[in-house]
């Protein structure tokens, strides 16, 4: 039998914290629909040998293999805040969590306790929207940053999300500029901004053609 369809609020709800059986389907259509935006913070992280890398919000974990592949040696950490996200991401990247070259924590931004200083960049995709205070949250990120070290946020813009009726329910949305100002106004300098359309698709509902604009924003910390 087949499995009644999320309302839009349940689907927010999912991409907020994704759990049980509904909360993997999200992560596995998250694995689709963020791969742009993957692709464009890859690039933005210019990653080096010896990097100690933060992400927040790792999801499945789909997309740590991605950072490797370049064979560049790097210690990559995940905080996710879902319990179902963090044991599948294990399951999915055994042989590193094995290895020790991957780290997966449950967790907070805001409430992390990782030592100042630990990490040489840090990422996150599709995660400010859900940061209930922004500042909390990036004054943690500042904190466990090496001096000169570097964040990337990867978001959608504001009048772009606003096609997706989900994004409606609990999610805080931002124009470049906000997002810019954000970062500036919690201890970021040199903030780097790259825009760019996504291809139009069908939203996820069947309703309509959407076609998102994708931002992503380099800061560093002084």
């Amino acid at each position: 039998m087949e499995k009644p369809s999320m309302t839009a609020e349940e689907v927010a709800s999912q991409l907020r914290r994704p759990e049980g059986e509904n909360g993997l389907r999200v992560g596995t259509a998250m694995n689709k629909s963020n791969a742009a935006l993957y692709k464009m913070v890859l690039g933005l992280l210019e990653i080096k040998p010896g990097e100690r890398i933060l992400e927040i919000g790792f999801g499945n974990g789909h997309f740590i293999p991605a950072l490797f592949e370049r064979g560049t040696p790097i210690r990559y950490t995940g905080l996710d805040m879902s319990e179902t996200m963090v044991a599948e991401a294990i399951r999915e990247n055994q042989a590193r969590v094995a290895d020790g070259s991957v780290e997966l924590y449950l967790g907070r931004t805001e409430e992390m306790q990782f030592a100042a200083g630990a990490f040489t960049k840090v990422f996150a995709v599709n995660v400010l929207y859900f940061w209930d205070e922004p500042a909390l949250a990036l004054n943690a990120i500042h904190r466990v940053l090496d001096t000169g070290g570097e964040l990337v946020l990867a978001i959608r813009s504001r009048e772009t999300m606003q096609q997706l009726s989900f994004s409606s329910h609990g999610f805080t949305l931002y124009s470049a500029e906000e997002a810019k100002a954000l970062l500036e106004a919690n201890g970021f300098r040199d903030i780097e901004v790259k825009t760019g359309m996504e291809a139009p698709r069908m939203s996820s509902d069947g309703s309509t053609m959407v076609e998102l604009e994708n931002i992503c924003l380099r800061g560093i910390k002084f």
